[in-house]
Protein backbone atom coordinates (compact mmCIF):
# COMPACT_ATOMS: atom_id res chain seq x y z
CA UNK A 1 0.00 0.00 0.00
CA UNK A 2 2.87 2.41 0.72
CA UNK A 3 3.82 2.58 -2.95
CA UNK A 4 0.32 3.60 -3.98
CA UNK A 5 -0.48 7.30 -4.08
CA UNK A 6 -2.83 8.36 -1.31
CA UNK A 7 -4.91 10.21 -3.87
CA UNK A 8 -5.18 7.26 -6.27
CA UNK A 9 -8.34 5.20 -5.93
CA UNK A 10 -8.05 1.53 -6.72
CA UNK A 11 -8.64 0.87 -10.40
CA UNK A 12 -9.88 -2.60 -9.72
CA UNK A 13 -12.54 -1.19 -7.40
CA UNK A 14 -13.77 1.14 -10.14
CA UNK A 15 -14.05 -1.70 -12.63
CA UNK A 16 -15.57 -4.24 -10.28
CA UNK A 17 -18.44 -6.05 -11.94
CA UNK A 18 -22.00 -5.59 -10.77
CA UNK A 19 -23.55 -8.23 -8.55
CA UNK A 20 -26.71 -10.08 -9.39
CA UNK A 21 -29.69 -8.59 -7.49
CA UNK A 22 -30.08 -11.68 -5.30
CA UNK A 23 -26.36 -12.20 -4.64
CA UNK A 24 -24.40 -10.67 -1.71
CA UNK A 25 -22.57 -7.56 -2.91
CA UNK A 26 -18.89 -7.99 -3.54
CA UNK A 27 -16.73 -6.21 -0.96
CA UNK A 28 -13.32 -4.64 -1.66
CA UNK A 29 -10.26 -6.74 -0.91
CA UNK A 30 -7.93 -5.77 1.94
CA UNK A 31 -5.43 -4.43 -0.57
CA UNK A 32 -8.10 -2.13 -2.04
CA UNK A 33 -9.07 -0.55 1.29
CA UNK A 34 -6.41 2.05 2.03
CA UNK A 35 -5.73 2.63 5.73
CA UNK A 36 -3.30 5.56 5.74
CA UNK A 37 -3.64 9.29 5.13
CA UNK A 38 -0.64 11.54 4.55
CA UNK A 39 -0.43 15.22 5.51
CA UNK A 40 -1.60 16.43 2.11
CA UNK A 41 -4.65 14.17 2.18
CA UNK A 42 -5.40 15.21 5.76
CA UNK A 43 -5.37 18.88 4.76
CA UNK A 44 -7.46 18.21 1.65
CA UNK A 45 -10.10 16.38 3.69
CA UNK A 46 -10.09 19.12 6.35
CA UNK A 47 -10.91 21.70 3.68
CA UNK A 48 -13.48 19.52 1.92
CA UNK A 49 -15.29 18.57 5.12
CA UNK A 50 -15.41 22.02 6.68
CA UNK A 51 -19.07 22.26 5.62
CA UNK A 52 -20.08 18.99 7.31
CA UNK A 53 -21.49 18.76 10.83
CA UNK A 54 -18.86 17.20 13.14
CA UNK A 55 -19.55 13.55 13.87
CA UNK A 56 -20.20 12.27 17.38
CA UNK A 57 -19.13 9.00 18.94
CA UNK A 58 -22.22 6.81 18.69
CA UNK A 59 -21.26 3.29 19.75
CA UNK A 60 -18.48 1.41 21.52
CA UNK A 61 -18.53 -2.38 21.12
CA UNK A 62 -16.59 -4.67 23.45
CA UNK A 63 -15.86 -8.30 22.68
CA UNK A 64 -15.55 -10.84 25.46
CA UNK A 65 -15.87 -14.50 26.33
CA UNK A 66 -17.33 -13.55 29.75
CA UNK A 67 -20.57 -12.07 28.50
CA UNK A 68 -22.66 -12.27 31.70
CA UNK A 69 -19.85 -10.90 33.87
CA UNK A 70 -19.27 -7.94 31.58
CA UNK A 71 -22.98 -7.23 31.14
CA UNK A 72 -23.63 -7.20 34.89
CA UNK A 73 -20.55 -5.08 35.58
CA UNK A 74 -21.49 -2.37 33.09
CA UNK A 75 -25.11 -2.47 34.14
CA UNK A 76 -24.05 -1.93 37.74
CA UNK A 77 -21.34 0.66 37.07
CA UNK A 78 -23.32 2.71 34.55
CA UNK A 79 -26.69 2.24 36.21
CA UNK A 80 -28.35 1.41 32.87
CA UNK A 81 -29.86 -1.92 31.90
CA UNK A 82 -29.57 -3.31 28.36
CA UNK A 83 -32.53 -2.29 26.25
CA UNK A 84 -31.89 -5.08 23.73
CA UNK A 85 -30.37 -8.56 23.99
CA UNK A 86 -29.93 -11.20 21.32
CA UNK A 87 -29.15 -14.91 21.53
CA UNK A 88 -28.27 -16.65 18.26
CA UNK A 89 -30.29 -19.62 17.09
CA UNK A 90 -28.80 -22.99 17.94
CA UNK A 91 -25.99 -23.93 15.59
CA UNK A 92 -25.42 -20.42 14.21
CA UNK A 93 -22.80 -19.11 16.66
CA UNK A 94 -19.08 -19.30 16.11
CA UNK A 95 -19.10 -17.90 12.58
CA UNK A 96 -18.53 -14.34 11.45
CA UNK A 97 -18.68 -11.66 14.13
CA UNK A 98 -22.03 -10.28 13.00
CA UNK A 99 -24.98 -9.46 15.20
CA UNK A 100 -27.25 -12.24 13.94
CA UNK A 101 -24.74 -14.97 14.79
CA UNK A 102 -23.54 -13.94 18.26
CA UNK A 103 -24.87 -13.29 21.72
CA UNK A 104 -25.01 -9.55 22.39
CA UNK A 105 -26.62 -6.72 24.29
CA UNK A 106 -27.01 -2.98 23.70
CA UNK A 107 -26.93 -0.42 26.53
CA UNK A 108 -28.22 2.98 25.45
CA UNK A 109 -26.53 5.80 27.35
CA UNK A 110 -28.03 8.78 25.57
CA UNK A 111 -30.47 9.54 22.77
CA UNK A 112 -30.78 12.88 21.03
CA UNK A 113 -32.02 12.07 17.53
CA UNK A 114 -30.32 11.60 15.10
CA UNK A 115 -27.52 10.88 17.58
CA UNK A 116 -27.34 8.12 20.16
CA UNK A 117 -24.65 6.84 22.50
CA UNK A 118 -24.52 3.11 23.10
CA UNK A 119 -22.25 0.52 24.64
CA UNK A 120 -22.57 -2.95 23.14
CA UNK A 121 -21.15 -6.25 24.37
CA UNK A 122 -20.46 -9.04 21.87
CA UNK A 123 -19.76 -12.56 23.11
CA UNK A 124 -16.86 -13.99 21.08
CA UNK A 125 -15.95 -17.45 22.50
CA UNK A 126 -12.25 -17.93 23.11
CA UNK A 127 -11.50 -14.21 23.29
CA UNK A 128 -9.87 -14.41 26.72
CA UNK A 129 -7.32 -17.10 25.91
CA UNK A 130 -6.71 -17.06 22.17
CA UNK A 131 -3.45 -15.33 21.13
CA UNK A 132 -4.09 -12.18 19.12
CA UNK A 133 -7.72 -11.88 20.25
CA UNK A 134 -7.46 -10.22 23.64
CA UNK A 135 -10.56 -8.80 25.34
CA UNK A 136 -11.26 -5.17 24.52
CA UNK A 137 -12.50 -2.98 21.71
CA UNK A 138 -14.42 -4.63 18.86
CA UNK A 139 -15.23 -1.49 16.84
CA UNK A 140 -16.19 2.17 17.17
CA UNK A 141 -19.15 3.89 15.55
CA UNK A 142 -19.37 7.56 14.60
CA UNK A 143 -22.82 8.87 13.68
CA UNK A 144 -23.28 11.40 10.90
CA UNK A 145 -26.01 14.04 11.05
CA UNK A 146 -27.83 12.62 8.02
CA UNK A 147 -27.63 10.06 5.23
CA UNK A 148 -26.68 12.91 2.90
CA UNK A 149 -23.62 13.72 5.02
CA UNK A 150 -22.62 10.06 5.41
CA UNK A 151 -22.65 9.63 1.63
CA UNK A 152 -20.75 12.87 1.07
CA UNK A 153 -18.09 11.74 3.53
CA UNK A 154 -17.91 8.34 1.80
CA UNK A 155 -17.48 9.94 -1.62
CA UNK A 156 -14.71 12.23 -0.42
CA UNK A 157 -12.83 9.39 1.25
CA UNK A 158 -13.26 7.21 -1.82
CA UNK A 159 -11.76 9.93 -4.01
CA UNK A 160 -8.59 9.53 -1.96
CA UNK A 161 -8.63 5.75 -2.27
CA UNK A 162 -9.96 5.19 1.27
CA UNK A 163 -12.68 2.56 0.97
CA UNK A 164 -14.87 0.69 3.45
CA UNK A 165 -14.20 -3.02 3.82
CA UNK A 166 -17.89 -3.62 4.57
CA UNK A 167 -21.13 -1.71 3.99
CA UNK A 168 -24.47 -2.66 5.49
CA UNK A 169 -28.04 -1.52 6.05
CA UNK A 170 -28.60 -2.73 9.62
CA UNK A 171 -32.22 -1.62 9.78
CA UNK A 172 -31.97 1.19 12.37
CA UNK A 173 -29.04 2.71 10.49
CA UNK A 174 -26.73 2.41 7.50
CA UNK A 175 -23.03 1.79 8.10
CA UNK A 176 -19.73 1.96 6.25
CA UNK A 177 -16.90 0.08 8.00
CA UNK A 178 -13.27 1.19 7.68
CA UNK A 179 -9.98 0.07 9.22
CA UNK A 180 -7.58 2.60 10.75
CA UNK A 181 -3.77 2.22 10.44
CA UNK A 182 -3.75 -0.11 13.46
CA UNK A 183 -6.58 -2.15 11.87
CA UNK A 184 -9.17 -1.00 14.40
CA UNK A 185 -12.63 -1.09 12.83
CA UNK A 186 -14.30 2.32 12.55
CA UNK A 187 -17.99 2.42 11.62
CA UNK A 188 -19.34 5.58 9.98
CA UNK A 189 -23.12 5.54 10.12
CA UNK A 190 -26.35 7.47 9.65
CA UNK A 191 -29.86 7.02 11.01
CA UNK A 192 -32.34 5.33 8.66
CA UNK A 193 -35.36 7.13 10.08
CA UNK A 194 -36.63 10.69 10.05
CA UNK A 195 -38.06 10.61 13.59
CA UNK A 196 -36.93 9.22 16.93
CA UNK A 197 -40.26 7.40 17.27
CA UNK A 198 -39.65 5.42 14.07
CA UNK A 199 -36.06 4.72 15.11
CA UNK A 200 -37.00 3.35 18.55
CA UNK A 201 -39.94 1.38 17.15
CA UNK A 202 -37.70 -0.52 14.72
CA UNK A 203 -35.79 -2.13 17.60
CA UNK A 204 -39.01 -3.81 18.74
CA UNK A 205 -40.10 -4.88 15.25
CA UNK A 206 -40.27 -8.49 14.12
CA UNK A 207 -37.87 -7.63 11.29
CA UNK A 208 -35.15 -6.59 13.76
CA UNK A 209 -35.81 -9.52 16.09
CA UNK A 210 -35.35 -11.92 13.17
CA UNK A 211 -32.30 -10.20 11.75
CA UNK A 212 -30.35 -7.64 13.85
CA UNK A 213 -27.54 -7.65 11.27
CA UNK A 214 -29.64 -6.31 8.40
CA UNK A 215 -28.30 -6.77 4.88
CA UNK A 216 -24.99 -6.21 3.11
CA UNK A 217 -25.16 -3.47 0.47
CA UNK A 218 -23.16 -2.27 -2.50
CA UNK A 219 -21.96 1.18 -1.42
CA UNK A 220 -21.82 2.76 -4.86
CA UNK A 221 -25.22 1.43 -5.89
CA UNK A 222 -26.78 2.50 -2.58
CA UNK A 223 -25.38 6.03 -2.84
CA UNK A 224 -26.33 6.29 -6.53
CA UNK A 225 -29.94 5.35 -5.78
CA UNK A 226 -30.09 8.03 -3.08
CA UNK A 227 -28.53 10.63 -5.39
CA UNK A 228 -31.03 9.77 -8.13
CA UNK A 229 -33.97 10.59 -5.87
CA UNK A 230 -34.98 7.26 -4.32
CA UNK A 231 -36.96 8.14 -1.15
CA UNK A 232 -35.09 7.33 2.06
CA UNK A 233 -37.86 5.06 3.32
CA UNK A 234 -37.64 2.99 0.15
CA UNK A 235 -33.83 2.96 0.10
CA UNK A 236 -33.47 1.59 3.63
CA UNK A 237 -36.35 -0.90 3.51
CA UNK A 238 -35.14 -4.44 4.28
CA UNK A 239 -37.01 -7.19 2.40
CA UNK A 240 -39.06 -9.48 4.63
Amino acid sequence: MSSRSTFQASASCATRSRQQPDAPPEQPSEEETMTSIDAAARDKLANLNADLTPVRISEIVLKTSRFEELKLWYQGVLGVAPFYEHNPAAGTSGGQERATDIRLCFIRLHLDHPYAQMLAIFEIPGTRDAPGSDPGLHHMQFRNASMQELFTRYERLKALGILPHRTANHGPGTSFYYRDPDQNVVELSANNFATVEEYKAYFTSESYKRNPSGIEIDADDYVARFRSGTPLAELVRIPA
